[in-house]
């Protein structure tokens, strides 16, 4: 009976300490490593050049004449006055100013209606004279009188004669110009005063300046 119980108690002993024993904790499973997710290689989105046009040449107002804005020139010419004592014409030099409102044919007549600075020289024009135009065409100066010349003009023939040939020969000092012609009011004259034809173009006067 003894022999019975030993083995029967060492087997209960075995199996009770076997329960006492804890049991063995597994080690926590380490998580499955997964690679990384990567993004693609995305390149930086760039824009395209824009093409920029050349620098346009930036246009100023200087140097630039205004557009109202006229051209003035001055230039030396000679005139004819008549002497004081009526003998003769007498040359002298002048400064004009041309622009484009006064051409130069137009400015040398209107300087002989100047009274003279020479104290030997007088002035023929009547004080009430006025010149409506003067054209050069062809070689001919076209002189147009305001009508009040007709009026005005108190002088006998010598008067007549310098006052006509002051201009034809300052007229004729430019080359471009052989011969004069007088109109009034735009119409044909035969004379001013009765004493000289002007009914055809003059050629220069040289005897007057004799």
């Amino acid at each position: 009976m003894k022999k019975i119980l030993v083995p029967a108690m060492l087997a209960l002993l075995l199996f009770t300490a076997g329960c006492d024993k804890p049991p063995t904790e597994e080690p926590p499973a380490k998580p499955t490593e997964t690679p990384a997710q990567t993004k693609p290689d995305v390149k930086p989105e760039t824009k395209p050049e824009q093409k920029t046009a050349p620098d346009k040449p930036v246009r100023t107002t200087e140097n630039q004449p205004a557009k109202n804005e006229q051209t003035e020139q001055s230039m030396n010419i000679k005139v004819y006055y008549p002497d004081d004592s009526g003998m003769k014409l007498v040359e002298v030099e002048r400064k004009i100013i041309v622009d484009d409102s006064v051409d130069k044919y137009t400015a040398a007549v209107e300087t002989l209606m100047e009274e003279p600075a020479e104290e030997n020289l007088t002035r023929i024009f009547p004080k009430n004279a006025a010149i409506r135009s003067v054209t050069v065409r062809d070689g001919l100066a076209t002189v147009d009188f305001d009508g009040s010349i007709l009026k005005g003009f108190v002088g006998g023939s010598t008067g007549e004669e310098f006052l006509i040939g002051s201009i034809v020969d300052t007229l004729t000092n430019f080359p471009e110009v052989k011969r004069v012609k007088f109109l009034v009011d735009g119409k044909e004259i035969e004379t001013l005063s009765g004493h000289m034809d002007l009914s055809t173009p003059l050629e220069r006067m040289n005897t007057l300046t004799k």
